[in-house]
């Protein structure tokens, strides 16, 4: 079993308490996303889990646990979203040169195969009129300025940069452009717009996103890092990007070898979207419960708030 914690949530930010907890239970409970009467039990113990992939912007504090994790025999690696966009649009994200801090925090405790760094999700987008001239225009240009700026500074931890960073584009889900709106930048252009799902013929990667994510790899690639993509329906290898799974058995197999479980070839996660390459996983976070509110997320289902949950409670 693979765990995942969590696509729904960012535990190590705001649930590590609670994760610490219920991993000295050796379990926790999770209730269905879309049956909260459907509880399932999943175990936290070392010999029951073949690895568990943290998603996170803010590993900090789960990082002091992190020799623990391990004497309870738990294998893990991380996926850090360090994407340095407006506080607009990610009000309570870290502040850069914070975020890049804390993931070269992360290189240094595990290593640059363990700690994966997200550059997630891509998008172009004009401010509105009334955001005034100081609001920054989220243009190819920008995006190169600020990729550069995140890669350096990763590129110059003692222990090196990560070794893979994960590139998405922003796929336009319920609500999506709405709150990016309500952001101030309702102009963005996404990777698949939702009028696509029904017509896959007009799936096509459009621009600026070639030229850009051709730029992108190449300064990754500059600093030592390995580009990939995160579900997208596209052939981004001409660009320079490799087809990635972000809960990657194969990837976990070549750091702990057998003990990170079996791969069977094909063997993907039916949950997730269909040009998702990621191995069937257990995730154990609960929707609605990250109170960062970035605009673009598709987990926020409506109001998101911190939830009280102490290591004594079975679930999120």
């Amino acid at each position: 079993m693979i765990v995942s914690a969590s696509r729904r949530t960012d535990i190590p930010a705001y649930y590590a308490s609670w994760f610490m907890g219920r991993v000295a239970a050796g379990y926790c409970l999770v209730a269905n996303p879309f049956d909260a009467r459907r509880i399932t039990r999943v175990s936290l113990k070392g010999e029951d889990v073949d690895f568990l992939v943290f998603w996170t912007r803010d590993p900090r504090p789960l990082i002091p646990y992190l020799s623990e994790l391990e004497e309870r025999g738990l294998r893990f690696y991380f996926q850090m979203t360090i994407s340095g966009y407006p506080p607009e649009i990610e009000p309570g994200a870290p502040v850069l040169d914070e975020a890049i801090g804390a993931m070269r925090e992360l290189v240094s405790a595990l290593g640059v195969r363990r700690a994966i760094w997200r550059y997630d999700p891509i998008f172009v987008a004009r401010p509105d009129a009334a955001r005034g001239p100081e609001a920054p225009t989220l243009d190819a240009d920008w995006h190169r300025r600020n990729f550069e700026r995140i890669a350096s500074g990763l590129e110059g931890a003692p222990s090196g940069g990560p070794e893979r960073i994960v590139f998405s584009i922003l796929d336009e889900y319920s609500g999506t452009a709405r709150a990016l709106a309500k952001a101030g930048y309702a102009e963005a252009v996404f990777g698949s717009p939702r009028e696509d799902e029904t017509r896959p013929e007009r799936r096509a990667l459009t621009d600026p996103y070639p030229a850009l994510l051709a730029d992108l790899a190449a300064i990754a690639r500059s600093k030592g890092m390995k580009p990939t993509s995160c579900a997208e329906p596209f052939d981004l290898s001409p660009l320079g990007i490799e087809a990635g799974a972000c809960v990657d058995r194969e990837l976990a197999s070549s750091i702990w070898g057998e003990a990170a479980g079996t791969f069977r070839a094909g063997c993907k996660d039916s949950g997730q979207r269909g040009a998702c390459r990621c191995a069937p996983s257990v995730d154990i976070g609960a929707y609605g419960s990250c109170p960062r509110g970035c605009a673009y997320c598709y987990a926020t289902r409506g109001k998101t708030k911190l939830l009280e949950r102490g290591p004594e409670d079975e679930r999120l």
